[in-house]
């Protein structure tokens, strides 16, 4: 691989160049990319999709696809751990087992596998008589991660370079690829299996996929599928996965003016929101947005306060007057509560005496009594939200929460008693029984869905029919699509003049540079003095 060195005696003899110059010619001429979904996604489609537009996007560019099944089947073939071909499931289980043993000896192993896949392409396609800026720029999409410590070491590597893909799909839709694809000749049981430990092995070095998808930048649906006929390859004209990704890319190349839809907004002031919470268990926030995008009221899980709203909310706070946990007991009181019920289980059933307690406890944790809500002291964001909407005398009828978690079930019956008509939400959360318990009021598909308000303001004329489940208005709980509130800084902050001298549109570049640098940050700390001296 060409290396470029500093060249500090022609800075110093030179001095004539800028600092923001020194830096821009040293930004590195490449991207990486990774995609993360659950089984039956699509993250193979999604990567190839993206690689064709990238293609097209940037020209002379050197667009490289590279997966963590083939790196971690490399890794098999050198260490000899056995991989079982015969069956499409049993050699995904295989590779499954072989990530799970390279994370039990680093959490990010498969990660790193796959940075010195990126090293071997880098080496294969550099030429040492290249320059830094004669390098063709380079793209390399990973597919696909399934871990968090494999994000967070990729994007501590690529800092700004890195951006993570979250491939959104419908449940039903996923399942029925795996039935078609890699799991046709196996049970319902095993498949049930092979989903559960993709989405969460309850390993920390295992897949955990649900954890991973959260951690996403950008959010595309993947839902329809890309093919109607998969022999004769006939596009189906529903599949807008190529200009979901096409915006992404306009974002990222600053080819045109793009600024934030009304979602993006409303999910990135729950994020705000989510910031400001003192809970000790999770951080969670949510926004409450009317029809046409104006924010109602945003709120957070934070613990009750006199007189409306929750601490840390005012201006006149007083840390001697804090009575949240972190700041009075230093103690969860769900956690406190969820013991003292185990305690009890001991005292009242003889043959648990001779179970130690953190055993016990262990053991409980997946059962209902770890999955308790009601002792915690916290009122849930988007309670929150909702009520600090009625405080101000704001109707939420017609309304779109945006949610940084899935509500729980508790949540969810307000939401839908108080008029809400669409939920978005990133992360999971497995406690919620809300589809369970609320699936007459509760609709998970965008394509079936018919909005409550809606169907209000037409009731006279709308062709609703009694018992008609497929055309009963209700409040659509789905993932949310689009920029995530970590890239949204970055997505649409002006940073760059958008118009010449005399007003006509013309983009122009930052002024300094943003994004992964060629050298590490010492050798750029010499040259930027030597450069000075020069001068």
């Amino acid at each position: 691989m060409a290396v470029v060195q500093p060249q500090y005696a022609n800075a110093s003899n030179d001095g004539s160049k800028k600092s923001n110059t020194l830096l821009n010619d040293l930004v590195s001429r490449e991207l990486i990319f990774a995609v993360v979904g659950p089984v039956g996604s699509g993250t193979s489609w999604v990567a190839t999709a993206l690689k064709e537009r990238l293609n097209n996007a940037i020209p002379n560019s050197e667009v490289v696809i590279l997966k963590a099944s083939q790196a971690i089947k490399s890794w098999a073939e050198v260490t000899n751990f056995p991989i079982d071909d015969s069956s499409k499931l049993s050699r995904a289980e295989s590779l499954q087992n072989a990530g799970d043993t390279i994370r039990a000896k680093d959490t990010a192993g498969v990660a790193v596998s796959l940075i010195a896949e990126i090293i071997k392409q880098r080496e294969k396609n550099s030429g040492d008589e290249q320059t830094h800026k004669e390098q063709p720029f380079r793209v390399y999409i990973l597919d696909s991660l399934k871990n968090p410590a494999e994000v967070s070491l990729l994007r501590s590597v690529y800092q700004e370079a890195f951006c993570l893909i979250g491939v959104v799909c419908e449940t039903e839709k996923s399942l029925n690829r795996l039935r078609n694809s890699k799991c046709r000749a196996s049970s319902g049981e095993k498949i049930d299996l092979f989903i559960k430990r993709d989405q969460d092995s309850g390993l920390s070095s295992g897949q955990k996929v649900s954890d991973t998808f959260h951690l996403s930048d950008y959010f595309v649906d993947n839902t329809q599928d890309r093919f109607l006929d998969t022999e004769n390859l006939k596009e189906n004209p529903a599949w807008d996965v190529n200009d979901q990704l096409g915006r992404l890319i306009d974002i990222l190349t600053f080819k045109k003016v793009m600024r934030p839809n009304a979602s993006e907004t409303g999910m990135f002031h729950a994020y705000g929101a989510q910031m400001t919470s003192a809970c000790l268990s999770r951080q969670v926030g949510a926004a409450l947005l009317d029809k046409n995008g104006n924010l109602l009221a945003t709120g957070k899980n934070e613990v009750p306060a006199a007189g409306g709203g929750v601490y840390g909310g005012g201006f006149n706070n007083d840390p001697q007057n804090d009575h949240r946990c972190a700041h009075s007991t230093e103690y969860c009181s769900s956690n406190k509560y969820q013991d003292k019920i185990i305690n009890e289980l001991k005292s009242a059933l003889p043959q648990l005496e001779g179970i130690e307690f953190s055993r016990l406890k262990s053991a409980l944790k997946d059962t209902g009594i770890g999955r308790l809500l009601e002792f915690s002291r916290a009122v849930h964001a988007e309670m929150d939200a909702l009520l600090t909407a009625a405080r101000q005398g704001i109707s939420p009828v017609g309304s779109r929460l945006f949610v940084t978690t899935f509500p729980c079930h508790y949540c969810a019956r307000h939401i839908v008693t108080a008029g809400v008509d669409e939920v978005q939400f990133i992360e999971p959360y497995p406690k919620s029984l809300a589809f369970t318990l609320h699936g007459d009021a509760i609709e998970r598909t965008k394509a079936k869905w018919v909005s409550p308000s809606d169907s209000q303001i037409v009731h006279n004329s709308l062709i609703i029919k009694s018992g008609d489940p497929e055309n009963t208005p209700k409040v659509l709980f789905r993932p949310f699509t689009g920029v995530a509130p970590r890239l949204y800084r970055q997505a649409f902050l002006k940073d760059r003049k958008l118009k010449d001298g005399q007003g006509q549109m013309n983009f122009g570049e930052p002024e300094w540079s943003s994004g992964l640098l060629s050298e590490n940050y010492q050798s750029i700390e010499k040259t930027l003095v030597a450069n000075m001296l020069g001068g």
